[in-house]
């Protein structure tokens, strides 16, 4: 089965931020046993049943959840959302960029979400915060219907893959060292038995499982989530410059 027939019950954001975790993390056990399906009976039965069975759309929930246990903790760590530190008076953005952000933000919003001041937020910051934060949802909404905003799409789809996956790493890094150890160990197996493949493509899965112990438990941390939740960020807000013809309401995933 390849991906485009795995991947049509679900948007891209699905495929993308919540599936391709859950399938990266149980690579390293999925890769031995298709090496040994080919001499398996029924293999492709198995393969079709698994498919039937909703595996897929225990994947698309899986991986969101367990991103969006890790999100809150995330967000306290980096000392707020990054949309919200971006509009924040006290916050990293330069004062002109800053100043103009509120200002087309104001515009979008209209009067229904008042923007705080430099006073209102140092008096209320956390009051603050939640407007800041309900400023972001209107923009995400909004950036859907934007013409030439897919660049929001893109960021926001990496984002949720990184949240996702750091979501899944103390159980994907477990699955990652047995697959390792399971592989080297079938390289002990007399030829002939359980399938061993040929040596060629044992030392292939070698490599492959070393790999992805290393990108689980070297890569996958919280700084490498919170770089693409700023990235996110930044082309988020980059949407207030866009005019607002063409917009219709929505939202750009979760």
């Amino acid at each position: 089965m390849g991906q485009l027939t795995l991947s049509a019950p679900f948007d891209k954001y699905s495929w993308r931020a919540r599936i391709r975790p859950v399938l990266l993390a149980s690579l390293p056990l999925v890769l031995p046993v298709a090496a040994a399906l080919p001499h398996l009976p029924r293999a492709q039965l198995l393969w079709s049943l698994a498919l039937l069975s909703g595996v897929p759309l225990l994947a698309d929930q899986l991986g969101r959840s367990r991103g969006k246990r890790i999100e809150s903790r995330l967000f306290q760590s980096w000392g707020g959302k990054p949309s919200v530190q971006l509009l924040r008076w006290r916050g990293p953005t330069d004062r002109p960029r800053l100043a103009y952000l509120h200002a087309r933000i104001q515009q979008i919003t209209g009067t229904a979400l008042r923007l705080p001041t430099e006073s209102e937020e140092r008096a209320k910051p956390e009051e603050a915060d939640q407007i800041y934060d309900a400023a972001g949802l209107v923009l995400r909404a909004r950036a859907r219907g934007l013409p030439g905003a897919e660049l929001v799409l893109e960021q926001n789809c990496e984002y949720g893959f990184r949240r996702n996956a750091l979501g899944l790493r103390p159980y994907a890094l477990v699955i990652a060292v047995a697959g390792l150890l399971a592989v080297v160990a079938w390289g002990f197996v007399p030829p002939g038995c359980l399938g061993r493949p040929e040596t060629a493509l044992l030392a292939v899965l070698v490599v492959v499982e070393a790999a992805l112990t290393v990108f689980w438990s070297v890569l996958v941390r919280a700084r490498w989530a919170e770089s693409a939740a700023w990235l996110y960020a930044e082309r988020l807000l980059e949407t207030c410059m866009v005019p607002d013809q063409g917009a219709v309401p929505g939202g750009t995933g979760g």
